[in-house]
């Protein structure tokens, strides 16, 4: 095979941590925000990680239109519940 010593791979890739999140269930999430453990920045669970977690994720949907039908989605879940035959 060829040797790589001759080859141009371009910049070298530098990983950049820009934090985590997670839902865990029933309305809960954990969320750290944080460049590394030493550093200062949010890091939180419960309700409010759970809104930050939503709304991170609606931003990462592409259309608008799948945007709003995610969002009435969710509405109708934390109204009705996952249950569909109550409706």
């Amino acid at each position: 095979a060829g040797s790589s010593s001759d080859k141009d791979f371009g910049k070298q890739f530098v990983y950049k941590h820009f934090g985590s999140m997670a839902s865990v269930g029933r309305y809960k999430a954990l969320v750290d925000l944080r460049q590394s453990k030493e550093a200062k920045g949010v890091s939180m669970a419960g309700f409010v990680s759970w809104i930050m977690w939503r709304s991170a994720y609606l931003t990462r949907v592409l259309s608008w239109r799948n945007r709003v039908y995610v969002a009435v989605n969710w509405a109708t879940t934390f109204v009705f519940g996952r249950d569909i035959t109550r409706i």
